[in-house]
């Protein structure tokens, strides 16, 4: 197939703090009103903290409209989102064109709160997923991303390509996360959170704002002059640290350069950029790096936390909704409580609204595990013809399995231990190694084995590093470390959690930790499902080595809860390129 197929965003809602809807929440931002407040709900932490939390009363009444009130908030609120898109657009996920893509980075995460021995299975992320796509019958078009803070872009990135790819004609992206004592204490642990509205940017930021959020967008292969494109989309690591942004902004950069030769735009074409913006220090400095990199620093830039305050998972879509009405409009919004530069690099930030002739928007997003990710959205009028990507043929060149205290390549058992305990053998498969790095015994256990895997993977393999990426998948999430974090502050309260456990609650980070070991810079995205499926992985796979013009890629699963676990590798490397 051919994949200059447009894109088009066709119909969006979203719910936030600021309102249901996206009318509601576009005249709050029109009006500066933030929907951060001081928060003293003991549901969400043990002390007051700002965050921007949406109407509890609100919600219950419109999932007691639908009938949907015994489900988990969560869900509740992607059900409410979702039923909203079918309605504005009459598009049903009956319809076996149409696939469903659901990104969060926790889930349910809430019904683990002293439920830790036995755990709620809807706290399984792809349980939750089913539950979501039963009650529209779509089970069999369900996928979960699970990518950190960079979930939801990754969301909109991988609806594009199945709708480029023919494996779709529209897809529904929906993205979400709420707030728990799980998400609070965590944040708070890292002593990343401000005690007054978060300033994006500015010399006197100190820390970001939580919030929670869904938002949905219908994307379709057809539209109009009245709709925004999806012109182009990548995914990057810095390859530097799990939880601290890169000091350079490479990584980032290599995102924003590869999304803007996909969507064919260059910096003069690009109108305003919205970045992750959190206005904690580091973050923001290495966006100016970034965006100084690829030439953008010329252009407006504005951060939306200020409005939602930081949304996880939801935060890609959200943002992207606004971006896009932004513009259709012609009105760029200020970044809230901006005053005074306060990066490194100088950017364009403005503190109010303002009225710029609109063409194309790139959207950035980061976060844990080192992950990048950028999109370019386009007016119709202005929309140009970016790179035409067939897909490479692929082939396996060698596989790793590890499971029942044993270590196979190729099929051929390489190392077998009599220690049925995980821990135990694992670091008798490290020791075998030889390898040095000390950092292998901080690790969670979920990362000890992919590190493992992909030490016997990629053994005498040589690559660059902006030549290789990788997609792996699981059933459990990070779920065996989650448990260790909610039993802390469980037992001890919030001030027990601890940031070098809290750092390994998303299954991402094993992706961050073989790449930071092995320089890898392509493209990362961690997908959740119930079993292992090796041919999806392959063909999205196929999509990504294509787009990202790789010569390898890795694709796995990588599965651990408690003492079960299983560890499968594949090697694949590009050949020639094939049209479909």
């Amino acid at each position: 197939m051919e994949h200059h197929l447009t894109t088009y965003i066709t119909h969006d809602t979203l719910i936030s703090a600021l309102g249901f809807g996206t009318q509601e929440n576009l005249e709050a931002i029109r009006s500066y009103h933030s929907g951060i407040t001081l928060q003293t709900d003991k549901r969400i932490a043990d002390t007051p903290l700002l965050a921007a939390t949406l109407s509890q009363e609100r919600l219950q009444q419109q999932a007691e409209a639908i009938g949907v009130s015994g489900y988990p908030r969560m869900e509740q609120l992607f059900i409410l989102t979702i039923n909203e898109l079918i309605r504005q657009s009459g598009q049903t996920l009956e319809d076996k064109t149409c696939g469903l893509i659901l990104s969060t980075t926790k889930g349910n995460i809430d019904l683990l709160a002293r439920h830790t021995e036995h755990p709620d299975e809807a706290v399984f992320l792809w349980k939750m997923a089913e539950n979501i796509a039963g009650y529209f019958h779509a089970e069999e078009r369900m996928h979960v991303i699970s990518n950190a803070c960079i979930s939801g872009v990754s969301a909109l990135i991988a609806g594009k390509r199945m709708i480029e790819n023919g494996i779709y004609r529209r897809v529904i992206v929906a993205g979400g996360d709420l707030l728990s004592h799980f998400i609070t204490s965590g944040f708070g642990s890292f002593r990343s959170l401000s005690s007054r509205p978060c300033r994006p940017y500015d010399s006197s930021r100190d820390g970001l704002n939580l919030g929670e959020a869904c938002g949905a967008v219908l994307l379709s292969s057809e539209g109009t002059e009245e709709h925004v494109i999806l012109s182009g989309g990548a995914v990057s690591n810095d390859a530097n640290h799990i939880s601290g942004p890169s000091r350079t902004g490479d990584g980032l950069y290599f995102a924003i350069r590869q999304a803007m030769q996909e969507a064919g735009t260059a910096p003069q074409d690009i109108s305003f950029v919205n970045a992750h913006g959190t206005a904690t220090l580091y973050n923001d400095e290495m966006e100016s790096k970034a965006l100084t990199l690829a030439h953008l620093e010329q252009v407006p830039v504005h951060s939306l936390k200020p409005y939602f305050g930081h949304t996880l998972g939801a935060s890609g879509i959200i943002e992207s909704i606004i971006c896009m009405h932004e513009l259709k409009q012609g009105v760029l919004f200020g970044t809230l409580g901006y005053e005074t530069a306060g990066t490194p690099m100088p950017l364009q930030v403005y503190a109010t609204h303002k009225a710029i002739l609109m063409k194309h928007c790139l959207k950035t997003a980061s976060g844990f595990g080192g992950c990048n990710a950028a999109l370019v959205l386009s007016l119709p009028e202005y929309q140009k013809k970016g790179m035409d990507t067939p897909l490479p043929d692929v082939r396996c060149t060698r596989e790793v399995r590890i499971e029942n205290s044993r270590v196979y390549v190729d099929n051929k058992l390489i190392f077998h231990s009599e220690e049925p305990d995980f821990g135990t053998f694992i670091r008798e498969v490290y020791k075998k190694q030889g390898v040095n790095n000390m950092k292998f015994y901080k690790m969670d256990d979920l990362c000890k084995l992919g590190y493992i895997a992909a030490e016997y993977l990629l053994e005498g393999k040589t690559f660059a590093p902006q030549e290789i990426g990788m997609l792996l998948a699981n059933a459990g999430s990070s779920l065996h470390t989650d448990i260790k974090h909610q039993q802390l502050i469980d037992r001890d309260g919030d001030e027990a959690a601890s940031p070098t456990v809290f750092v390994y609650t998303l299954p991402n980070v094993v992706s961050g930790e073989i790449c930071i070991r092995h320089k890898i810079q392509g493209e990362n995205s961690f997908f959740i499902t119930k079993a292992y499926q090796p041919e999806r992985l392959k063909e999205y796979a196929r999509m990504v080595m294509g787009k990202g013009k790789l010569k390898y890629g890795i694709i796995g699963w990588c599965d651990l809860l408690n003492d079960t676990y299983k560890a499968e590798f594949k090697l694949l490397e590009a050949g020639r390129c094939i049209k479909g």
